[in-house]
């Protein structure tokens, strides 16, 4: 794909592997974009201005207030990542892998039609994700129904795995891509599509409820249930609780933690990580704890969330 070139969007959520920054490159900027040239959302790193991301929308050849955030993910001549999540209520931008920023909606998301890159780089892959019915607003959401060719329905969630662009220029075969659901009903449950490996992930976000008293998130093994890696936090003790379960019996819980960062009302994002001889979790991109394993991750074939929580996106 030519730089600056614009391309109509199938009905889905775009995600971009958008490739390499040039040398020379000040300003990068991909944007969805709607009818009559309005731009619903204007992502645009720039270098040139103390290195600062800079997002907006344009409507009726108009720019609105700009939102602008300090951290920089990107770097020049470095290869890049981009996922932008088109939610309810927002863009969801994931950069390289971690969470970077949200942009709620300005105009309407329904009526964007095509996706503009600008600016000096090079893009090697652009991949969509099937697009689903989506609230208006954030959850809670009543979902549709359960589609997936690898792994059994899952209580009515909306189950979607990436589709890739096919490859182009002798690119090697791409490798089994993630599983996504989106809007999931309460409580949620998901079988792996393969036992949680050495470099498994999970991807969490939704919104907790105000008022709320604590949710939690299992990794576990369906057939013996021992849960490899629990965490609970629980509000009302403001702590957040990390264990295991084996054969029925709890161990010895860790609540030990520098800052709690979920709180009722609010939304909020978690990764789990396998990160060799422990899980790494991390909130938002800045890692809150280290659970040492207990019982051989590779026995984790599935994940349990519940609790006062509506969840927007989980991957796995």
């Amino acid at each position: 794909m030519e730089e600056g070139s614009k391309c109509p969007l199938p009905e889905c959520n775009p995600r971009g592997n958008f490739g390499r920054e040039e040398s020379d490159n000040p300003r990068t900027s991909p944007q969805p974009c709607q009818t009559h040239d309005d731009i619903a959302f204007h992502f645009n790193p720039r270098f040139d201005e103390g290195n600062v991301i800079v997002c907006n929308t344009m409507q009726s050849k108009s720019w609105g207030s700009e939102e602008r955030k300090s951290h920089m993910p990107f770097q020049r001549n470095g290869y890049f990542d981009i996922a932008i999540q088109v939610m309810g209520h927002a863009f969801q931008v994931t950069v390289n892998g971690q969470y970077l920023l949200e942009y709620r909606h300005r105009l309407s998301y329904q009526s964007i039609q095509s996706l503009q890159i600008t600016g000096d780089l090079n893009i090697s892959c652009v991949t969509f994700s099937p697009s689903v019915q989506m609230s208006p607003a954030p959850p809670p959401y009543t979902p549709g129904y359960a589609q997936n060719t690898f792994v059994p329905p899952i209580y009515g969630a909306q189950m979607i795995p990436s589709m890739a662009v096919p490859p182009v220029f002798g690119a090697n075969k791409p490798q089994r891509v993630p599983m996504t659901v989106y809007n999931p009903a309460m409580p949620f449950q998901a079988a792996f599509q393969n036992n949680f490996g050495k470099h498994g992930k999970v991807l969490i976000t939704g919104n907790i409820s105000y008022g709320a008293d604590r949710f939690h998130v299992n990794l576990l093994n369906s057939r013996t249930r021992n849960i490899h890696l629990h965490i609970a936090p629980r509000f009302n003790e403001g702590a957040l609780v990390r264990n295991t379960q084996d054969r029925g019996a709890w161990g010895p819980e860790e609540r030990q933690i520098s800052f709690m960062p979920f709180h009722p009302g609010q939304s909020f994002q978690m990764e789990i990580r396998n990160e060799g001889g422990s899980f790494g979790v991390y909130s938002s991109g800045t890692k809150i704890f280290n659970f040492v394993h207990r019982l051989p991750f590779n026995q984790i074939d599935m994940i349990e969330v519940g609790g006062d929580v509506a969840l927007t996106f989980v991957q796995y």
